[in-house]
């Protein structure tokens, strides 16, 4: 549990995540962009979808949580592969 923790603290600590806590402030701050999102949430149509993804910020806030994701699927994969029968190096009862 103590290496879970460790891994935990260091992925909080990491610079992709860092960066997107830094996006997502800065889009919290951008006033036009955050107000364009919460009337997207709540009354979705495509002239507001595209003037949200023309902003510059919004689309680097998607390509790094693009790239968050790719990262989180690849270590579901690793481990995936660990915790099969096997898959540790030890066999399982």
């Amino acid at each position: 549990m103590d290496k879970l923790d460790n891994l935990k603290d260091e992925l909080d600590a990491s610079t992709m995540v860092l960066d997107i806590k830094s996006l997502l402030k800065r889009i919290e701050s951008d006033k036009e962009l955050s107000s364009m999102l919460k009337d997207y949430q709540y009354r979705p149509n495509e002239e507001l979808k595209n003037k949200i993804l023309e902003s510059d910020l919004f689309q680097e806030y998607k390509i790094k949580e693009t790239e968050l994701n790719l990262f989180i699927m690849e270590v579901n994969q690793r481990l995936g592969k660990i915790t099969k029968k096997g898959g540790c190096g030890c066999e399982s009862h």
